[in-house]
């Protein structure tokens, strides 16, 4: 619960996307920083370290998911600069991007030499071979116009493992044209370097080492002046509803927490437990602070707050839905098995198009290009020809074949290099782990090498290479259909569903259960337009922090009407099984009462709701539920 709850706070905060750039795309990816961040919290991962994870991440998706981090603002390395200083140090720096910072220290210079760390981490298509590639090809001495082809043809070959590689790539950073500050000149070379005006460390790169290693050592630092101070702020506000420094990423030198000694207090107590979230937040939950009732008051701009309990805020969207869901399945907190698979399917497809591309010489990565360039012109020529058959041709099934042939033109180049260029990498890895599978497991890992050794027990030779994926595949899915179906035989005995009907609603509060009453964090990340997340204030993940709790008619109409509210009325619902124990019409409004507001009704409330409920207790008991729910004691956090 801890791990579901935390992530949508943090996945706010690090913008995380299941479609992890503009379009949806690179989604291998996003699912993979997402499942890293799960588990980050799941093992409860000193905070210090999981920053540290993220800024020296490098690596492939299905090995490293923290290099989402740097995907998030692909081959924007400045941009991405500006996002880490606000996010583990409450700075804003983006200003001095352009020009010296008019309200804080910070100078151009600062911001490219700070920048000039990271500035290498690069995200690239991953082909190992690439520079040799090039050379094989002068040295057999390929004309031009064929090296055009090629090159086309290894785009082709390489595209749908771009968004999917980050690495720490030896690049220098220059200041830009127009910089006109007499402390360098327009286009110098800028050495990683620390501002001394922000560290006690000064800590410049050594020569055999990446400069995101020193950058990631003192952002993280102990004697780093922002970040345990950032680090600690930021759950204060989560929890009490307010920073001891407000805003939490906006601090300059001259910033005065609201309360100096309970800010040097949070401090000392982040750096006592290590990073440890969990220990550090369990200070905070049990503070006599926290469990005051809420300040029912508004906070005027620029007022200080002296806490005297937490501030009285609406649920996250996040934390409505959960509360939600949490009506109506058993066990809510548990990881939902079909997010799980989705994320498996994407990452093994990846991983093994990476390998079997990778694991070809120059040579046959020159013979694998060259059959994709003649396969392209094979296609084009098709296509033309199909268009040109419609200049002299009005029929409809002529028009329908052209526009599907330029339309299938694509996904038929990538069933034409799957099948060439990563099938004779397949076969070059079934040659390798018959003679050496220890050398492989050595250069990939145990879990590829036994799924290759398995599909060739399978189908008793080499298979196609489509045909190796897809049974890897259909592995995986066959693992979570049977847990699915176990599941189910289990509630069906549980709740006694014996008779057709009973099965019908069953069953149709089960599909819905699986696709849609699960954990927000285990939704597709935002969430889509429309949603009931999103009508609620989720955040697009854009911006850091992009959240918000403000009201709107959409968000009355949205929990007024719709299937949700329908959904927790099925009879196999939670809450509507819960009802079903219940030996009088007051603890029926009792169990209504617990389940949404923990309390029990008061008297007044009980003479009032037995009425509604005399009527029809099926009908009424969904009348009392739907009213509950949209009382702003249900909504807000008292």
């Amino acid at each position: 619960g801890y791990a579901q709850n935390f992530f949508n706070y943090w996945a706010d905060v690090l913008r995380v996307k299941n479609g992890i750039l503009p379009g949806g795309q690179g989604a291998a990816a996003g699912a993979a920083y997402i499942q890293w961040l799960k588990q980050s919290l799941h093992d409860n991962k000193p905070y210090d370290q999981m920053v540290r994870e993220m800024l020296t991440a490098d690596g492939a998706s299905y090995e490293d998911g923290a290099m989402g981090f740097y995907m998030r603002d692909y081959n924007m390395p400045l941009d991405n600069m500006a996002v880490t200083m606000q996010v583990f140090l409450g700075t804003q720096m983006v200003c001095a991007q352009c020009h010296n910072h008019p309200f804080d220290k910070w100078t151009q210079k600062d911001y490219y030499e700070i920048a000039a760390h990271s500035y290498g981490m690069t995200g690239t298509n991953n082909l190992a071979s690439q520079p040799d590639v090039l050379k094989a090809m002068t040295k057999a001495g390929v004309s031009p116009d064929e090296k055009k082809d090629i090159g086309k043809a290894l785009n082709e070959i390489l595209f749908q493992l771009r968004f999917n590689h980050v690495f720490a790539l030896d690049k220098t950073l220059k200041l830009p044209q127009d910089y006109q500050y007499k402390d360098s000149a327009p286009l110098a070379v800028v050495a990683p370097v620390i501002p001394a005006s922000f560290s006690k460390d000064g800590k410049i790169a050594k020569d055999d080492e990446a400069p995101v290693i020193p950058y990631a050592q003192w952002i993280t630092s102990k004697n780093n002046p922002r970040f345990t101070v950032v680090a600690a702020n930021r759950l204060w506000k989560k929890v009490m509803g307010m920073g001891v420094i407000d805003p939490v990423d906006e601090i300059t030198d001259s910033t005065v927490p609201s309360n100096p000694a309970l800010m040097e207090f949070l401090e000392k107590t982040m750096k006592d437990v290590n990073y440890d979230m969990k220990a550090y937040l369990r200070v905070l939950f049990n503070s006599k602070t926290y469990q005051r009732e809420s300040f029912t008051q508004d906070v005027e701009l620029g007022a200080f707050y002296y806490f005297p309990g937490p501030l009285l805020r609406r649920m996250s969207a996040e934390q409505i839905w959960d509360s939600i869901v949490a009506l109506g399945k058993d066990n809510p907190d548990e990881p939902s098995a079909a997010t799980k698979l989705e994320t498996q399917q994407l990452l093994t497809k990846v991983e093994w198009m990476d390998r079997t591309i990778n694991v070809l010489s120059p040579e046959e990565i020159i013979d694998g290009a060259r059959h994709v360039a003649g396969y392209q012109k094979e296609l084009l020529k098709d296509v033309q020809a199909k268009t040109a058959a419609l200049k002299d041709n009005k029929d409809e099934a002529v028009a329908r074949e052209a526009k599907l042939a330029a339309k299938n033109q694509r996904a038929r180049i990538y069933e034409e290099v799957e099948s060439y260029v990563c099938g004779n990498g397949l076969r070059k890895y079934v040659e390798k782990i018959a003679t050496n599978p220890e050398e492989v497991i050595k250069e990939t890992n145990k879990e590829f090498v036994s799924q290759v050794s398995e599909v060739v027990k399978r189908f008793g030779k080499t298979p196609s290479y489509d045909e190796a994926v897809g049974m890897v595949r259909q592995q995986q899915r066959e693992i979570f259909n049977k847990a699915q179906t176990e599941a189910r035989e289990q509630e069906m005995k549980k709740f006694e569903v014996v008779t057709a009907e009973n099965k019908a609603a069953y069953q149709k509060f089960s599909d819905y259960s699986d696709k849609y009453f699960t954990r927000a964090a285990d939704l597709k990340n935002p969430a889509p337009n429309g949603h009931f997340l999103r009508v609620y204030g989720q955040s697009d993940r854009e911006l850091v922090e992009n959240s918000n709790k403000e009201a709107s008619v959409m968000q009355a109409l949205t929990m007024m009407n719709g299937s949700l509210f329908r959904n927790l009325t099925n009879p196999y619902s939670l809450v509507s099984r819960e009802l079903k124990k219940a030996q009088s019409i007051d603890e029926m409004i009792d169990t209504i009462y617990l389940s949404t507001l923990s309390r029990s009704a008061t008297d007044e409330e009980k003479a009032m709701l037995r009425p509604v409920m005399e009527t029809s207790k099926t009908e009424g008991r969904g009348d009392v539920l739907w009213t509950l729910l949209n009382t702003r004691q249900f909504l807000f956090i008292q």
